[in-house]
This record gives structure tokens, sequence and C-alpha cells, in this order.
């Protein structure tokens, strides 16, 4: 293995030399390869595990994650990786420009981590041009499914950045690294999406064609794919993207809901889980191996928002949202436990513990702060597993994909009574709630779809509550940033001008 530069390794750079943090430094960076190698079949294995590993890895990093307590579905006592610019109130513009330390800045940290492996996707992808190159293990033929991968990743990874991102710079497999044109290959959500999307169908399209069942080896910890399982995979993941880059509720119903039930309809039959194996726990720009969403929760820098409790148990009197404070008392500090909840999650999920062994309910004056970071719960799902350093964590349940179908069918005037059964495959059997019926309107109904998104999904993969309330009726608050800007070195290496985002006008 080469040695890391901190940015981006594979085929194409993007971070300026004239950088200060653009230095040399003694880390292994696994997901470079040498490009040598890929011609083996069994490194090529190793190199489609890499990439993945570059996606979950960046997906569930701290940095971006905990600055989604903008949505309300967390609450964050700590700023940390610069997210207070994000949730801060009232509302503030995201920093932009240069910066000694970049893995602090919250709209860098998910750039790096995703480009990291474009380039050797985007080389393993061009290696299939060549007819007599092919993929071949114990005398079996892998070349299709290898090459299904190639495509998966790359969807994966710029599926991501579309989501996170209002322009990115589409480097495909048409371009030559050397003479790629940044300022004309800048795209919109809108078009590095399609180009995901595109990419994700031509996996699809090659898994379905393909004579083999299983892979001859796991490429995402705890996972071996057959054909089946790959599929539903692929699939899934092209609802939630479709799903999820709108930005606003305008946006949000000119989304191709057809083409939505058409993925949901063939996803996930049951939760996709991950092993939270070392090297598969987050990692911010190559630096905070570790650092993740999971964590969090158990170190107590994050708690559950008080506005989802209140959702949770709305006529319980302690689940008030924010947590009232009298001036010169910390009483609020033993606010009680809610005891009025109609939805058994309450108590499978979270936790209760009162405030005064949380750090954040000493900050509700600072600036930025308020009242409304307090709660007396933590997230409780997933707590064992953290702790023990093994275990499988979710990342995209069967109620994630259910919910897609249902809301691809409300948006399509579809069947009520399918819509009611799909929200009540977790609402009642998880929640143990009254049913959705197939009498009630496609509002009421999506109402209920929304709530089982946010007590059920969007905290396993918290950056879906931040997608959800951008385009539902929840909306986010005023000012709040509904994507990133390209991060400002970048910018500024290829002569574009510097802007940002944040602050009431300035959202989007």
């Amino acid at each position: 293995m080469k040695r890391l530069l901190i940015y981006i390794a594979a085929v194409f750079m993007l971070v300026p030399s004239s950088c200060s943090f653009f230095e040399p430094i003694d880390i292994a960076n696994e997901n470079q390869p040498n490009i040598n190698d890929l011609a083996t079949p069994a490194e090529f294995y190793s190199l489609l595990r890499n990439g993945y590993n570059t996606w979950y890895n960046g997906s569930i990093a701290a940095s971006p994650t905990i600055g989604f307590a903008n949505a309300e579905l967390f609450q964050a006592g700590t700023p940390g990786w610069g997210s207070g610019t994000m949730w801060f109130r009232p509302r503030q513009q995201l920093f932009n420009d240069d910066t000694p330390d970049p893995v602090i800045i919250i709209n860098f940290g998910a750039w790096y981590n995703y480009y990291g492996s474009v380039g050797s996707a985007i080389k393993m992808s061009k290696m299939f041009e060549d007819p007599n190159f092919k993929i071949t293990l114990g005398g079996v033929d892998y070349t299709n499914r290898a090459k299904a991968h190639a495509y998966l990743i790359q969807a994966l990874l710029y599926g991501n950045i579309a989501l996170l991102y209002d322009k990115a710079y589409l480097f495909t497999a048409e371009h030559d690294a050397l003479t790629f044109d940044f300022a004309a290959n800048t795209k919109t959500y809108h078009e590095v999406m399609d180009y995901a999307l595109t990419q994700l169908d031509r996996a699809i399209e090659l898994i379905e064609t393909d004579a083999i069942d299983e892979d001859p080896a796991s490429v995402v910890a705890g996972v071996t794919f057959n054909k089946a399982l790959l599929l539903q995979f692929a699939n899934s993941m092209g609802a939630r993207f479709l799903a999820s880059n709108a930005r606003t509720q305008a946006e949000n119903s000119q989304v191709d809901w057809n083409r939505v039930k058409s993925y949901a309809e063939k996803g996930l039959q049951a939760d996709f889980k991950v092993a939270y194996d070392e090297g598969w726990r987050g990692k911010v720009m190559t630096r905070d191996v570790g650092s993740n969403y999971f964590a969090f929760y158990n170190m107590n820098w994050i708690r559950i928002s008080q506005w989802l409790l209140n959702k949770m148990a709305p006529d319980d009197p302690y689940s008030v949202y924010p947590i009232p404070v009298t001036p010169g008392s910390d009483s609020f500090k033993d606010w009680p436990e809610i005891q009025n909840s109609p939805d058994s999650r309450l108590t499978k999920y979270f936790r209760y513990e009162n405030m005064r062994n949380w750090f954040g309910s000493d900050r509700t004056e600072r600036p930025g702060y308020g009242t409304f970071i307090l709660s007396q719960y933590r997230y409780w799902r997933y707590y064992d597993i953290v702790e023990r350093g093994q275990g499988m964590v979710d990342h995209f349940l069967k109620a994630e994909n259910d919910t897609y179908l249902a809301e691809a069918l409300i948006r399509t005037s579809g069947d009520r009574e399918r819509i009611a059964q799909l929200i009540n495959n977790s609402r009642v059997a998880l929640g143990d709630l009254p049913p959705a019926l197939a009498a009630e309107s496609y509002e009421a109904l999506e109402d209920k779809l929304f709530y089982e998104r946010y007590v059920e999904c969007d905290l396993v993969w918290p950056q879906l509550g931040f997608f959800d309330r951008r385009r539902g009726k929840d909306q986010l608050i005023p000012g709040t940033a509904r994507h990133f800007p390209i991060p400002g070195p970048e910018l500024k290496m290829h002569g574009q001008a510097l802007y940002t985002f944040g602050g009431v006008g300035n959202e989007m």
C-alpha cells in the first residue's frame, strides 16, 4: 500500500497542493489500490471490499452526521466536527474556506471520504473494457458480478454525494484524470444523482442476467451477497436515493414515484445489517477512526430529541417540547420519565436517564444552544453491540423499504389497503400501535408513514431524518441549510467562486 495523502487516493486528485493540510502522513491507505494488482482476481475482490468500506465508513461517520441534529430527531450536546454551524439557533452560514484542519469543517468530511474511492471505482470498471480481462476464482467466472459491484460502488459514492451537496465534480469513465475540466464538469445534485442511478441500473441489469449466485468473498463486513440479496440491496438503495434527493416539498412532489415504487417492490425483505468490526465503525476523512453516530449515542454526546418523544407520547405531560426551565433552578435535570406512551418502542429503543449525568444540560444558555437540546432519554437500540465492539448493526431496515413503497403508492394514488399494510408492518408489529386503516385518507396515512420513518428508520441512519424533514411536512426550521457547498479549497483551486448556505433566505 502506498502512503496516504490526507485526501483522495486513487486516480484523480481534487485537493490543492497549496492547502496546508496536504501533507504526507504515515498511515496506510486501504482505499488506494495498487493498480497493478487489479488484474489479480483475489486482489480485485479485496479492492471491491475497500470501495464498500469507504462508502459505509463515510455514511456512518460522525461528520457530517452529528450536524443533522438540525432535523430534531436527536439533539447534540456538543458542536463536534463543526456541526454547530448546522444546528445552532438562530441558524447560521456554514464555513467554507481554507482551514488548517479540514476535519472539523462539517461540509468537508463527506466530500473527501466519498471521493476517496471514486477514482479507483472508475478505474476498476474501466478494466472490463478489455474483453480479455476476467475475474475467475476456483474455475468460476465472476467477471459480470465483479463488474456489477464496481458500478454499484460508483452509485453508492455518487448517490451519497448528490444527497449531501448542491453540486459536485462528476468524474466518469469517459474522462481523463490529467485533462479533467473541473468547471465544465461541475454538475447539479440532480445530474449527479442521475449518474448514480444510471450506474445502479447497470449493476442491476448485470446481476439479473448473471448465472452466478453467491459471491466468492465478502465485500461488506458480516455480509456475503448472493444474487437475491444483492439485487434487493441495489433496488432498495435506488428507492432511498430517488426519494431522498428532494430538497423541498415542491421538489418531493416532482419525484418519479413510479420509479421509486419499481425499486421498492424489488427491495429488501429483511433488515440489512453490517458487522460492527474493526475498520467498519466510521472514519472522518481518514482520521478519527471509530467516530460514528452509534458510538456518539453511547458516549452521551447526542440524545433523542424531545420533539420526537413528544410525537411518541403526545398526551404525557413529561414529553413536552421543549422541556421547561425555571430561571435560576436546575430542577429540570430531574425531569421525570414518560409514563404514557402508546408506542412500546419508547422502552424498547430508548432509556430514561436524568440529565444530571449529561453534560449537555449545562449548556442551554451558551450562544447557539437553548432548551431545545434537553432530553431525558438516550438511544439504546445498539448500545450493547457498541460497548462490546462486536455484533451486527442495522443500516437499511426492511421498514425503510416498506415506507418507500407505501409513500410511492400514496404519491401515485395507489391501493390504500396495501399502504396501510406496509405501514402496519412496523407500526403494529413493532410499536403495538392501533393499525393504520385503508379507510383513512392519503394524508392521514402519510402522517402515520412518516411517524414510522422517524421512530423506526431515521435513527438507524440519522442522515435520513434530515433528508425526510427537508422534503416532507415536518419542515426544517427557517435558515437551515438544505445541502452543502463544494468545499472552499476545491473551488479556489479550480477558479470557482466561494459560496455557502445557511441562514434565513440562504437555505439552498
